[in-house]
């Protein structure tokens, strides 16, 4: 893959955003790698569709409210 102009500037925006300390940095961005590896990219937990109890209909009309009384 080539680097182009967008990665630098991504990279410069996510060095921006971590700690100062050396070591805390190298462990944010491995932790960020891990996430892009194995979350972002990894295999999708595939999941039935809900299912859905039954709904009870509620009559609106007049005469069940108390609109006529």
């Amino acid at each position: 893959m080539a680097l182009e102009a967008w990665h630098k500037r991504q990279a410069i925006q996510v060095a921006a955003a971590l700690p100062e300390n050396r070591e805390d940095a190298l462990v944010v961005l491995e932790l960020a790698r891990d996430l892009v590896e194995g979350f972002l990219f990894g295999p999708q937990r595939v999941e039935a569709p809900l299912e859905r109890e039954r709904g009870v209909v509620v009559s609106l009309s007049s005469a069940t409210s108390g609109a006529n009384r």
